[in-house]
């Protein structure tokens, strides 16, 4: 069972060591861990990425040791080793459960099946980095030592699983219960659940509260219900009914059948050990975050323990039942369970080859990956960064780094901004008015930031750099083209073509426009070439083929062109310069709502 075990944890952290080099993390939970932990490893119990102390965040004592490991270790490597390990690894004691109750020599490796194949399970250990899934090994190891009628033994082990997480201690208060349900843990069981309650109370009531930062998951959590622990709870307290009401949806009626349809509802026919499971269940049924009630959602974590453990005792309740045919009986149970596994696994999973949700692409390295590796290298350790969240992993080892959440009130050193949006709306009129395309036009008009760098599809701000620097020798300021033709075209009060041409590249070719402003441009100018016959369409005649595109390849702000002064913008449209040259080229300048620039100016101008 040990080497399943092991082979599972290699294959999770090999999913997860690809994701994180191939700069996949999509969400900045491993950038926030990371960073805590390097800060740690310093003494530095602060974490920039959400502006509070460790204790505001989760009382996760665990990761102090591992900022001290951390300077000596690659510090994301080693988390994400750490967290496949412990999350295949507690699998091991809940087979050895399996085996002692059932009985049959094959329950204990059908039951690490089913562990290591719950979509929680793949998902916890193969994306992103929790405390919560360090605390599964202490916890299922402490289950066993209750099993093995050991209980001072599964106390200690609770210890540790409550280090890694202060809800661990909710969820042990609730095993402490079901001890003091047996007369001869009834001591010891009130004892942990008292001890548990309290400290989960203390943390929560006593000390979160002085270090909780202002927007955090509190808010994203429950902020439906209070601003602090203590208005949520009243909250609950005033008015039960209706706030169960509120969350009666089909995702949250439909969440516990789905947590145990891979058990085949095994649980149902034993169900004292899903008493713990309740805890995490209401936190996640109460949460009005869209991914705590998924199947496969991390939030998930301390469920998936005690629905596999109350199954072997319902497998085991099966058996009994059957007596003389337990093994036929045993058979149609195994079969169910089997089946319900895979299907989950399938429907909600991530594992290669048999989960819908595994996609190669998240483990693939690509353009981004290529793009990114250069930037990061750019970065110095010194620097205050700003960046998307999948960068951030890669640069937390620093003092001070930020998300970069428009609007930016962080004061960094270097803003990295994705223009990867451009991609979805290559040669359409979204690629000026999309969200997306709108926040970068803002971050590229704050007056203490400007372009010093452009790596792929990422643009590098600098702070106290001048807006056109970059441009300079590239879009203003430019030495003559001999590849360009002079002309002189008005198109409309505001905007006259100086000049243009055309360059075959491999898949099309690249056309030049030498523009002038006649007054100051907007910011959010943009222009479109098109070719091909001219045809009616709507008001105005249209040629056959459109491409819209970015002045200045949308590093460089229209507004920030000089009256009277010539600016090259180019663009690569597909299409050969003999299908251009056909029924010839025309030029549009637009606003981004499709509007001419000017009113008295042609729709489409024709470049001559």
């Amino acid at each position: 069972m040990s080497n399943i075990a092991l082979v599972a944890a290699a294959l999770f952290a090999t999913m997860a060591f690809r994701r994180f080099h191939s700069y996949h993390n999509e969400t900045f939970d491993l950038a926030f861990y990371a960073r805590l932990v390097w800060g740690l490893g310093f003494g530095d119990y602060h974490n920039p990425l959400v502006g509070a102390h460790l204790l505001g965040l989760h009382a996760s004592w665990v990761l102090i040791p591992l900022g001290w490991l951390g300077r000596v270790l690659p510090i994301v490597p080693m988390m994400l080793a750490l967290q496949a390990v412990c999350v295949a690894g507690a699998g091991v004691p809940l087979a050895r459960i399996a085996a002692r109750r059932i009985g049959h020599p094959s329950a204990q490796y059908l039951t690490l099946f089913v562990w290591l194949l719950h979509p929680v399970v793949v998902n916890l250990a193969s994306y992103e980095f929790h405390p919560s899934a360090l605390a599964l090994l202490p916890l299922t190891v402490a289950l066993d030592y209750l099993d093995r009628r050991m209980p001072r033994q599964a106390v200690i082990a609770m210890l540790f699983a409550v280090a890694c997480r202060e809800d661990v201690a909710l969820v042990c208060a609730l095993i402490g219960a079901v001890m003091a349900a047996a007369p001869k843990t009834r001591a010891l069981g009130l004892k942990v659940f008292a001890g548990g309650l309290g400290y989960f109370a203390l943390y929560l009531f006593v000390v979160a509260p002085h270090y909780l930062p202002r927007a955090g998951s509190l808010q994203l959590h429950y902020g439906h219900l209070g601003n602090s622990p203590a208005e949520v709870a009243l909250s609950l307290l005033r008015h039960p009914l209706a706030t169960l009401k509120s969350f009666v949806t089909p995702a949250r009626a439909l969440y516990l059948p789905r947590m145990l349809l891979p058990v085949a509802f095994l649980p149902l026919l034993k169900p004292r050990w899903l008493l713990p499971a309740m805890a995490p269940v209401a936190i996640n049924l109460l949460s009005q975050f869209p991914t705590a009630v998924q199947v496969h959602s991390h939030y998930s974590a301390f469920v998936v323990p005690f629905v596999v453990l109350s199954a072997i005792h319902g497998a085991a309740r099966v058996m009994v039942i059957g007596a003389i045919h337990a093994e036929r009986y045993g058979l149609v149970a195994a079969l169910a369970v089997t089946a319900g596994t895979v299907h989950m696994q399938h429907r909600a999973g991530s594992l290669p080859g048999l989960g819908r949700h595994h996609l190669q692409a998240a483990y693939t390295r690509d353009a981004r990956a290529n793009s990114l590796d250069a930037v990061a290298a750019l970065l110095a350790p010194e620097q205050i960064v700003a960046g998307p969240d999948y960068l951030l992993p890669h640069i937390a080892e620093r003092r001070e780094l930020h998300r970069y959440q428009p609007p930016m009130r962080n004061r960094v050193d270097v803003l990295v901004l994705s223009a990867e949006h451009r991609n979805l709306h290559t040669g359409t009129q979204e690629i000026w008015r999309n969200t997306e395309e709108e926040q970068l036009r803002q971050a590229l008009l704050q007056p203490n930031y400007g372009v010093y760098r452009v790596v792929g599809d990422y643009l590098l701000l600098r702070r106290n750099w001048e807006h056109r620097t970059y441009a300079r020798g590239r879009y203003v300021d430019f030495e003559p083209d001999s590849a360009l033709h002079a002309a002189h075209t008005e198109v409309g009060a505001s905007l006259i073509i100086a000049g243009w041409g055309m360059t075959p590249i491999a898949h099309g070719t690249r056309v030049t426009v030498l523009v002038v402003p006649r007054e100051t441009w907007p910011i959010d100018l943009g222009f479109e070439l098109g070719w091909g016959p001219m045809r009616e369409a709507d008001q105005h005649p249209q040629p056959e083929q459109t491409y819209a595109f970015l002045p200045f390849d949308g590093v460089f702000l229209p507004n920030e062109v000089r009256v009277g002064e010539v600016a090259r913008t180019s663009v690569e449209v597909p299409a050969t310069p003999n299908e251009l040259r056909a029924h010839g080229v025309y030029f549009g300048a637009r606003r981004i709502d499709g509007s001419r620039l000017n009113r008295d100016s042609l729709h489409w101008t024709p470049l001559r």
